[in-house]
């Protein structure tokens, strides 16, 4: 069956090997979205986490102590994100 497809539009052959298929491109995918998703988490952490992350360890006491703020303080005035 295949074959009398093959037979049928012989030109296809010469399509596929110019346009691009999303199998190729997969690979590219499957090694940008961790990255996009840790540079997410990153941003988060140094722009606006000012103790939630902790909190899930320490409970409330993490709010007062704002261990994670203190850590990247001077990073978040670098970037120009006020946090006071």
């Amino acid at each position: 069956m295949l074959e009398s497809w093959r037979l049928k539009y012989p030109f296809r052959k010469e399509m596929d090997s110019m346009v691009s298929s999303p199998v190729r491109e997969l690979p590219q995918v499957r090694i940008l979205t961790p990255v996009a998703a840790l540079g997410m988490a990153l941003f988060y952490v140094v722009a606006l986490d000012q103790g939630l992350l902790l909190s899930l360890v320490q409970g409330s006491p993490a709010f007062d102590m704002n261990l994670i703020h203190e850590l990247v303080h001077d990073a978040r005035h670098a970037a120009g994100f006020p946090c006071h």
